[in-house]
């Protein structure tokens, strides 16, 4: 699973192939080459798989829609012992690995291994999302690793939400243009699975540091983007929606060397700016813009945009 040190993404479709061909044709292409899977459709129904992979230093992220299917991994197929966490989206299915079977339905995850034979039927048309890790690097990091193999997690564990919202930083070609981002991503993505394992004590402590802090920073950022706009987004509304204290929200702008305040601030003025630049809205006033964006005062925000941009709203608005 080495992918050296760049990101790399690719696409797979069972649509690539002619319909009278396509099971086998993708069998021989995707499946048994690069999933290490033996695939075959379940009775009267056609195949469907379109997959998105990314691969970062020592993980790989998938996300596919998969029609029903039955997924066998074979003895001879074996060629790594790498763990991988299913994250059940939608559809049901059922996975037997490592002596145990287990039922997955939405929203459900069960910790699996290239490592050891194992069968899975999707019952359903199934949206799933994986997360193969190098054991070297997890295994380390959780209790009883080995016992995990086969069994469902546990839903109520809050790493959860955290790891799912997280996996999305892979899409982020920008994010991750950077060769020690990618190994910064790579080392959350391993506290928070640690945490969503079943993490040693001195790997729980290390992951709250590091990956909690990361996943919570990037979800807040991510609602306050959503928000900006509404006079109700504040310091408490944030941290009530994550269910922190508002202490711990400043303290992880604080590590960053901003405040809350600076950065709902920067993000109210970029949607202003934008929206001043928009040819599409020239007949919106600029007092209207700046409601919009989330300022109530006029003054203020005048004086805040040119504070950062240099010129008024208005000769922004000139010059486009």
């Amino acid at each position: 699973m080495d992918s050296g040190d760049e990101l790399i993404a690719l696409e797979l479709s069972s649509s690539a192939f002619a319909g009278r061909d396509r099971t086998e044709a993708f069998q021989e292409i995707y499946g048994r080459e690069i999933l290490k899977l033996e695939i075959e459709p379940l009775p009267d129904t056609a195949l469907q798989i379109d997959m998105k992979l990314r691969a970062l230093p020592g993980m790989s992220v998938a996300v596919a829609a998969v029609s029903p299917i039955f997924c066998r991994h074979t003895e001879a197929m074996i060629d790594n012992d790498d763990p991988v966490i299913v994250l059940n989206r939608d559809g049901a299915a059922t996975h037997n690995q490592n002596g145990h079977e287990t039922h997955l339905g939405p929203g459900d995850a069960i910790l699996t291994t290239n490592g050891l034979p194992g069968t899975a039927t999707n019952c359903t048309p199934r949206r799933v999302v994986t997360w193969r890790i190098s054991r070297a690097l997890i295994a380390p990091l959780v209790s009883n690793f080995d016992d995990a193999i086969g069994r469902p997690l546990d839903g109520r564990n809050p790493a959860l939400s955290l790891f799912l919202d997280y996996l999305g930083i892979v899409n982020e070609r920008q994010t991750l243009a950077n060769a020690a981002m990618r190994r910064a991503v790579v080392n959350h993505m391993l506290d928070l699975g640690a945490l969503l394992l079943g993490a040693t004590p001195d790997a729980a402590e290390m992951a709250n540091m590091r990956g909690v802090a990361a996943a919570r920073m990037r979800s807040i950022k991510a609602n306050i983007r959503a928000q900006s706009g509404s006079p109700g987004l504040s310091l408490d509304s944030v941290a009530a929606k994550q269910g922190i204290s508002k202490s711990y929200v400043r303290k992880l702008f604080e590590l960053e060397g901003t405040s809350f305040t600076e950065f709902v601030l920067n993000q109210r003025l970029a949607s202003a700016y934008k929206m001043l630049t928009d040819v599409r809205l020239a007949g919106r006033s600029i007092s209207e813009i700046a409601h919009q964006s989330g300022f109530n005062d006029i003054s203020y925000f005048n004086r805040t945009f040119r504070r950062v941009y240099g010129a008024s709203p208005s000769e922004i608005r000139v010059r486009k």
